[in-house]
């Protein structure tokens, strides 16, 4: 059984949202953003229909857990208002210091930052009053947005559990774990505190929506930051891997290029448009450095066949003047000059491998700026 505590008094606040108990009152909002049909399809315990009476029973029976000990639900309300706009819970597991948490933004306030806001207030309080050592969240595979409010929540990736959880069929169902440690709490909160002193910010391949109401102040545009990458192409090994410091980031001016060796991992490190990007400094091709290849705004080229690839996308721009397999396996002829006749194509072996030789998409490693460093997550433990 968990501690029996009163809910926090006065609620916590960033000064945009609070965590507050339910309250009567917000059953109606409670039920109607339940209805939205990507609340079941992503909590198979919601009852479907929902009613106004679900809603209650919820919020007596979250009143009533806080009374025993059992769970600490929070509304998520705005800070002005105190109108509920999401909610997030703590529930204890059978070790005392090992709970979890649940999360839900109600479907009209989505992309502002709010279950972000939320999850962070939330777990702050149960590492600090419930002296968790281990806080996990898990969500559905295909439930992409949750998993980056996770990680924007300081939240690391464990993996993908399977069986871990019954459908509303029944049948066991797969989930994507992550977790949140006393030591990941406070790099998330030194995080958040630099970026609130410096501007700066960390890359987590997603921005916050226009309605997100932060602190009030724009972004500044000429501090450095870390350009946004498909989540797909994240390098393999990094999701839970240390942050590694890289570079200097004075030492990175727009445009510039270098290369980083960090035990046997060659970094390319870009200085775009877009922000800093971190990624393997090999050509997608052949290997070549790309760190000696020339960079206009986003797109390097390969030093060695003019192959130009996208440091914002991981496409390629233009295949390579020697021809290959494209990302999807199409093969494209060597490159020839408009109007010339195409270049012959004689056999031999080293022809074969051009031929079969796939053109791949860039990967890319995380990264974030604290006190004028760049740091990034390489999946090895430095010597």
């Amino acid at each position: 059984m968990a501690e029996k505590l009163s809910p926090p008094n006065p609620p916590p606040s960033d000064g945009v949202v609070r965590i507050r108990p339910f309250r009567a009152e917000d059953a109606p909002a409670i039920a109607a953003a339940c209805r939205d049909p990507q609340v079941p399809r992503w909590i198979p315990l919601i009852p479907v229909p929902y009613t106004e009476v679900d809603a209650r029973r919820f919020i007596l029976l979250s009143l009533q857990a806080w009374n025993d000990g059992s769970g600490y639900e929070f509304a998520i309300a705005d800070a002005r208002t105190d109108r509920y706009v999401g909610s997030v819970g703590i529930q204890p597991g059978s070790n005392p210091r090992r709970h979890a948490v649940g999360y839900m933004v109600a479907p009209e306030m989505r992309g502002r930052g709010i279950a972000t806001r939320g999850l962070k207030l939330a777990v702050r309080w149960a590492f600090e009053s419930l002296a968790v050592e281990r806080l996990a969240l898990w969500t559905l595979p295909g439930n992409v947005a949750s998993q980056r409010v996770a990680e924007k929540a300081g939240f690391r990736w464990e993996g993908i559990v399977r069986n871990w959880d019954s459908g509303r069929d029944g049948q066991p169902m797969d989930v994507v774990m992550f977790s949140m440690t006393p030591d990941d709490l406070a790099d998330a909160i030194e995080a958040a505190a630099e970026e609130t002193a410096d501007g700066d910010r960390v890359g987590s391949g997603a921005t916050a929506g226009a309605a997100d109401v932060a602190s009030g102040a724009a972004a500044d545009s000429t501090k450095p930051r870390i350009a946004p990458f498909p989540r797909e192409l994240r390098a393999t090994g990094t999701r839970g891997a240390a942050f590694v410091d890289v570079a200097a980031v004075a030492d990175l001016g727009p445009g510039s290029m270098r290369r980083v060796t960090l035990a046997g991992v060659d970094l390319l490190v870009a200085s775009t448009p877009d922000g800093i990007v971190v990624t393997d400094d090999r050509c997608p091709h052949m290997s070549a450095p790309l760190s000696i290849g020339e960079l206009r705004d986003c797109v390097v080229s390969c030093p060695l066949h003019e192959g130009r690839f996208d440091l914002s996308t991981g496409d390629t721009v233009r295949m390579p003047t020697t021809g290959g397999l494209d990302a999807d396996g199409n093969y494209h002829s060597p490159w020839s000059p408009s109007g010339s006749q195409p270049k012959a194509e004689p056999p031999s072996k080293k022809l074969e491998a051009r031929r079969l030789t796939r053109v791949q998409r860039l990967r890319y490693y995380p990264a974030r700026i604290r006190g004028g460093r760049l740091e990034a997550q390489i999946p090895f433990v430095p010597e």
